[in-house]
């Protein structure tokens, strides 16, 4: 068996591995082994983390992070699904923490009584389901655009939309864009909005934001005269998202640290050989190697 090439790969997956590769794309595509474990991928830690080690020896995750282990999931997990998240692309060490944070939710939204609604068309017709009007959905190349968006769905038919607070974004800038895509959605509908934060202290400052009369006259305008503290539920979740620290993946990525190195080396050696030059009448004075250290800023 040839494993370079995909449909021979894909045929060594079992099922729940294939399940485990999908949910985690669809959470934004990075995981943790304790994330892993309670996803279902394997029972016990040992079989965790040699799984793991299978799928990355099969190209379908990557570490992206030293420690904690962190791992991504690659362009093969694109194909398995026929569609791109966005999910096997670099990003930010904010952007990874924030779906770290996403998975944590699901692992403990998925005991409640909801039903993640993952598959793009399924999220459109749900939705369309109470509105009836498509036309009033996100769009993206004039066509409604939620693959990314969390849609959650209650027994009683109630479909919330669900924003996970991004690290490092401020709370009332999230709100409004979040509100501006949805605002046309809302109003008599069993629509609702959820915000899911990591720690009290964005509880507090999102809830200070739901007071905010920019963000109500937004909703306004479109026609929605319920107080927003009222639409929206917040929920904290409890587990504990790691600081990720990066691991250099790619060649790329080294040959660029290799050459910020020896600039910085070269930096370095020519500023011993400016400490060191003779100037007129073979004397060093403080005065002249303070003008040629200060005629350049680093």
């Amino acid at each position: 068996m040839n494993i370079f090439r995909f449909r021979d790969r894909l045929g060594i997956l079992d099922e729940r591995s294939r399940h485990f590769l999908k949910t985690v794309a669809w959470l934004g595509g990075y995981v943790t082994p304790e994330q892993a474990q309670e996803l279902g991928i394997r029972n016990s830690v040992t079989r965790v983390h040699v799984q793991l080690k299978d799928l990355e020896s099969w190209r379908f995750i990557k570490p992206v992070s030293a420690y904690p282990s962190i791992y991504q999931v690659t362009k093969s997990v694109t194909r398995l699904m026929g569609a791109d998240l966005s999910a096997r692309r670099q990003h930010t060490l904010e952007t990874i923490q924030t779906r770290l944070l996403t998975v944590n939710f699901y692992l403990e939204a998925i005991h409640w009584p909801v039903e993640f609604v993952f598959d793009h068309k399924q999220k459109i017709s749900k939705i369309c389901e109470l509105i009836h009007e498509p036309f009033l959905l996100p769009h993206r190349s004039s066509k409604p655009y939620l693959w990314q968006d969390i849609v959650l769905q209650r027994p009683s038919g109630e479909v919330v939309l669900t924003m996970v607070d991004h690290f490092g974004r401020h709370p009332y800038r999230q709100l409004y864009r979040h509100l501006k895509r949805f605002a046309p959605t809302l109003g008599p509908h069993d629509l609702g909005l959820m915000i899911v934060v990591s720690s009290e202290r964005r509880e507090q400052l999102f809830r200070r934001q739901l007071n905010r009369t920019g963000l109500q006259r937004l909703l306004e305008s479109q026609g929605v005269y319920l107080p927003l503290r009222d639409m929206v539920t917040i929920y904290r979740v409890r587990r504990a998202v790691p600081v990720v620290r990066p691991v250099i993946t790619n060649r790329q990525q080294l040959r660029e640290l290799r050459a910020r190195k020896l600039a910085n080396q070269g930096l370095s050696d020519a500023q011993q050989q400016t400490r060191h030059v003779i100037h007129n009448k073979g004397t060093h004075t403080k005065t002249a190697i303070s003008n040629e250290e200060g005629g350049t800023s680093w």
